[in-house]
């Protein structure tokens, strides 16, 4: 059992290296494309705040793959249980890796979901995937990318009509009014997403002094970012594109903020696996459900130093795909995909909706760019990204079921 908890160890750690590399984009491409960060240092700022996010709040990891997507029961045994997740383990991080090398951005929740369902149907038949359930997922993960490109492409609108349209003797002015606006939102929608993956949500969302305190927030955050805006405005005022360099450094700070929630959300992808393989092999069983166990810190940290791991060494390969081939951003640009990316994300959790930020981020980019008409995006890029993310699914099954079978013949199980 020693050796099968290394070997789940060394799977984790896979999953969240290429799981790093892949979804780093989706908070720092946009900053990177518009130069608001150089990659080097994206790059590193991405590392340290997925650490972070994975240890502070990775406890709060979603029990939907280990527990909702698939029947447990399913398994028949605890023996076919670790043989699985680790095949699930290793497809998912051989497809995620195989899509960073190519520069493709995709969801490794696609992955280990088809992964998980490609064993749960060859072990317990059709019957044995929750259908319900993944039809809500699949929904989720079709309308993301759109309601993330019809957000972007409102925000980058709404910014060219109230802050550069008119006279250019006020357009700092505007911007000093408008600005603090967006950078708000963002906050407050962060907040919001951040308790919405804690454990207090079911108590905070029908909490009227909770929704009052947040309220109250809301404008001493304008304040704040004003007061900012307005120095920040003196600063550049006689430089050319002086509000695209405001928009700058207050895009450099929202990436940060989106990278933290990555980290604290995405560790999940990689961790599940090998959470429902330490607590199979401490019960010694296969447990009806895995909601009473308390997830050890160790596991969160193995997650968050993969993911770290993965963004230093091959996070440019998507950053450069997102950031720069998709479509051209400008800081402008870059801000509307980062308020885009937080407020659909937090808009579909209000409503209980599960996203990827792979596909929130996508999205947000082709909105932007559909701001200058079709022209302004890679349709030939896009539509290879789009069959990828068609195919994770099945192709992850395919992995999983394969894998799955090699291991039950070599391991000693």
């Amino acid at each position: 059992m020693v050796f099968i908890l290394i070997l789940a160890a060394i799977g984790a750690i896979f999953v969240a290296f290429n799981n790093g590399a892949n979804d780093v984009a989706n908070a720092f491409a946009s900053a990177v494309g518009s130069k608001a960060l150089k990659i080097r240092h994206a790059l590193l700022i991405a590392a340290i705040l997925n650490f972070l996010g994975a240890i502070l709040l990775g406890a709060n990891v979603s029990k939907t793959l280990i527990d909702g997507v698939v029947n447990i029961s399913c398994f028949h045994d605890k023996n076919a249980y670790i043989a699985g997740m680790l095949a699930c383990m290793i497809a998912t991080g051989s497809f995620v890796f195989i899509s960073t090398r190519t520069g493709l951005p995709v969801s490794s929740t696609h992955s280990i979901v088809g992964g998980m369902i490609g064993i749960a149907t060859t072990l317990g038949g059709i019957g044995a995937v929750k259908w319900k359930l993944f039809g809500l997922l699949t929904l989720s993960w079709i309308l993301t990318p759109f309601l993330a490109a019809a957000c972007s492409f409102v925000t980058i609108k709404l910014i060219k009509l109230t802050i550069y349209r008119g006279e250019n003797s006020k357009v700092m002015q505007r911007a000093c009014n408008l600005i603090p606006i967006y950078a708000t939102i963002i906050v407050i929608a962060l907040i919001i997403a951040v308790v919405r993956g804690s454990k207090i949500w079911g108590k905070y969302i029908y909490s009227c002094r909770a929704w009052g305190t947040l309220l109250l927030v809301f404008p001493v955050l304008y304040v704040v970012f004003r007061i900012i805006t307005h120095r920040l405005i003196i600063k550049f005022r006689d430089r050319e594109f002086g509000v695209e360099h405001v928009f700058r450094r207050f895009q450099a700070g929202t990436s940060c903020l989106i990278g933290f929630a990555v980290g604290s959300n995405d560790v999940a992808n990689s961790v599940t696996p090998v959470i429902g393989i330490y607590f199979v092999t401490k019960l010694g069983m296969l447990p009806d459900s895995f909601a009473d166990h308390a997830i050890p810190i160790w596991m969160l940290a193995v997650g968050g130093m993969g993911m770290s791991m993965g963004v230093l060494s091959l996070g440019h390969k998507v950053v450069d795909t997102m950031g720069h081939s998709i479509t051209l951003l400008s800081n402008s640009k870059g801000f509307s995909v980062d308020f885009s990316t937080a407020t659909t994300i937090i808009l579909a959790s209000v409503f209980g909706m599960p996203v990827s930020s792979t596909h929130a981020a996508t999205g947000a980019v082709i909105g932007v760019g559909l701001e200058k008409g079709l022209k302004g995006l890679n349709l030939r890029l896009l539509f290879t990204i789009f069959v990828t993310w068609l195919m994770t699914v099945p192709i992850s099954a395919i992995f999983t079921i394969s894998i799955y079978s090699i291991l039950r013949a070599i391991l000693p199980l």
